[in-house]
């Protein structure tokens, strides 16, 4: 915002990973905190408008600022610029830095771009790594807000460890290969299949942790497509059979697989006439499947649609020994009720060979 000030007419680009971020975080942080920061006057001094159908913000001083996502990188390039900023870069493709650096053109030149580490991936090579002219990298540890209480600096201490507390805590570029699943939006997000040849779902259920209804459409490719998430904590029966019977119209959803620790919540989704089955539930095996669909790209996700699903896979890891080796034994017991959702739907679907019982519910 200053940048936009300081240099009259000039043009600034703010991205986010994906739309539903960008609608999410960065606009109230414009509108509400930035607004509360600085004081309403302070704030209607500087704003002539905000086209908020366009995402466009246009100050005073003929200054505008842009306001766009990740969803297809190729849409970021056009005019030049002045600025830019990238929001949670771990989790854009590296092309977009290149992208927006060709389009800094006009001065000041400037380009920002905050993020979490996520292992040692196009940041860590283009900053970390290598000291660049032009360029300055600066880290910090969670524990340095001021922001935040000290017992919930103690109690992130206390629920973390190893790698996973050197990336998410102290802000550290670390060579992990802790996460179960490695999602990425280059590789991963997608819009709809076109004429799908079917879709299936996944369930996870829950009361106090969320229960979780997974969508995924299904090509003729045997590609899956995960494309709406219902997550939702203290979900009463009736909601979730009512949601799970307008997916099954909307999506031609032809089989939910559910977790089997509630068969009576199953019979209840076949009360209501959907095919609901007992899930395949082998963790390792299951994992094993899901990581060939992802490193075969024949899983993706539309990731505005399934936030929750997408903010899990950044935290879904093994456990470490006290030598810092990775434990691959099994999954650390927590953010991953849309991971199982998901390890039922497609660990599931490829056990079943796509084709549906003769015999009726299994």
């Amino acid at each position: 915002m200053k940048t936009a000030v300081d240099y009259p007419k000039s043009r600034g680009v703010i991205v986010a990973s994906t739309y539903r971020n960008l609608k999410d975080y960065i606009i109230p942080m414009l509108t509400d905190e930035l607004w509360e920061k600085m004081g309403s006057g302070a704030w209607d001094e500087m704003l002539d408008s905000f086209n908020k159908q366009d995402l466009i913000i246009r100050l005073r001083n003929g200054s505008e600022i842009y306001l766009r996502s990740c969803d297809d990188p190729d849409n970021l390039r056009g005019p030049n610029l002045s600025w830019f900023a990238i929001d949670e870069a771990s989790r854009v493709p590296g092309k977009v830095w290149k992208i927006m650096t060709g389009r800094a053109r006009i001065a000041p030149e400037k380009g920002w771009i905050v993020t979490t580490p996520r292992g040692r991936n196009w940041i860590y090579d283009e900053f970390a790594k290598r000291k660049r002219k032009n360029y300055e990298y600066f880290t910090g540890s969670t524990l340095e807000n001021k922001a935040l209480s000290e017992d919930y600096k103690k109690s992130l201490l206390e629920c973390y460890s190893g790698s996973f507390l050197a990336q998410e805590v102290y802000g550290q570029f670390v060579g992990w290969e802790g996460l179960v699943y490695n999602l990425n939006l280059e590789d991963h997000h997608r819009g709809p299949i076109e004429n799908p040849k079917y879709s299936i779902a996944g369930v996870d259920w829950g009361w106090i942790d969320p229960t979780v209804i997974l969508v995924g459409q299904v090509g003729f490719d045997n590609h899956i497509h995960i494309i709406e998430e219902y997550y939702r904590t203290k979900a009463p029966m009736d909601e979730v059979a009512e949601v799970a019977s307008r997916m099954k119209e909307e999506h031609n959803v032809r089989t939910f697989w559910c977790d089997s620790a509630r068969p009576e919540y199953i019979q209840e989704l076949r009360n209501h006439g959907l095919d609901a089955r007992k899930a395949k539930k082998e963790l390792d095996a299951g994992i094993s499947v899901v990581n060939k669909h992802l490193e075969s790209k024949l899983l993706s996700f539309d990731f505005n649609a399934c936030p929750e699903t997408i903010d899990e896979a950044d935290l879904y890891h093994y456990e470490e020994d006290d030598m810092g080796s990775i434990l691959k034994s099994k999954p650390v017991d927590k953010n991953n009720h849309c991971m199982d959702a998901l390890r039922y739907l497609v660990y599931s679907n490829s056990r079943a060979g796509h084709v549906s019982s003769k015999r009726g519910y299994r």
